[in-house]
């Protein structure tokens, strides 16, 4: 389980990630439950030199191969972004590769994506954000196995070429949309079924209650402050709401401008009392050329 969020304003995207990993298991004609808690894990990750960073959410391996390493196998196949071969690289080519790349993966484990057997496939999603070669504003596409197999591209920019600005939320979600959206998802659901109206209705009606947030003319640093708000507010409620904490760990904190990936907050390796890294010293950061 995760929370996994993603705020893009004028000056570039702020991508934040919690790191609770959740094992699931069963044993012999029992329903699948949770075998164990991990607090190290990363869902948010750099694509090698490129100004492009993922955040995942859903399920922590594939097999026996967590989703971190696999996305480190794809990003090894690609040539540094400042390799004459990779010129001209696109955001949406190198999400597309990485969805089919995955999608391999996950359906040797899990079989065919296909809508019969959706209900019962574990999810996995992925957020690809950041900057083709050569552009000033940036890019979002999303893919989310079983259901959303496709690319959906996230605050695509208007018609006149200036950027959307958006603040989007994944995996445990709950929590953050009762804050912003003013209610539970699961509100929205039994008022549609207790009224007969469409959810897209029921929203209408409880947009009222929405918090407006001014993305518009926001710096970066009160974007990284947002998204790390939103992060810390869901640990909270799975800190102290009964049941099992499906988020927790430290947080993880990246920017991507067009001038590159930056690491804010970044776990790392220790031993003993743990240790943050902070800023973007040689090993936490990768610079476009």
């Amino acid at each position: 389980m995760s929370i996994a969020v993603a705020v893009k304003v004028n000056d570039g995207l702020v991508l934040a990630s919690d790191s609770t990993v959740v094992i699931r298991g069963s044993s012999a004609g029992q329903p699948s439950s949770v075998l164990k808690t991990y607090d190290h894990g990363r869902k948010l990750a750099d694509i090698k030199d490129y100004p492009i960073g993922t955040l995942t959410w859903g399920i922590s391996t594939i097999g026996s191969r967590t989703i971190e390493s696999l996305i480190s196998e794809y990003e090894f196949t690609l040539p540094s972004a400042t390799h004459p071969e990779a010129r001209g690289f696109k955001v949406r080519d190198i999400a597309e590769n990485l969805k089919t790349f995955l999608r391999q993966r996950y359906e040797t484990e899990q079989g065919p994506l296909v809508p019969q057997a959706a209900s019962r496939m574990p999810s996995l999603g992925i957020l690809v954000s950041g900057y083709s070669d050569g552009a000033y504003f940036p890019e979002q596409y999303l893919f989310d196995f079983p259901m959303m197999p496709e690319l959906q591209p996230r605050h695509p920019n208007k018609a006149n070429g200036e950027p959307e600005f958006g603040v989007d939320w994944f995996g445990q979600n709950d929590t953050i949309t009762r804050l912003i959206k003013g209610a539970d998802p699961r509100l929205a659901v039994a008022l549609a079924e207790r009224l007969k109206m469409p959810s897209e209705e029921i929203w209408r009606l409880l947009s009222q209650f929405e918090y407006r947030v001014a993305l518009e003319g926001m710096p970066l640093q009160d974007a990284i402050d947002l998204a790390v708000y939103l992060v810390e507010t869901t640990i909270g409620r799975h800190r102290f709401v009964m049941g099992a904490p499906f988020c927790g760990g430290e947080i993880d904190v990246a920017v991507i401008t067009p001038q590159g990936f930056t690491w804010v907050s970044r776990k790392v390796w220790h031993a003993g009392r743990p240790l943050k890294s902070y800023g973007s010293d040689e090993g936490c950061s990768s610079q476009m050329v």
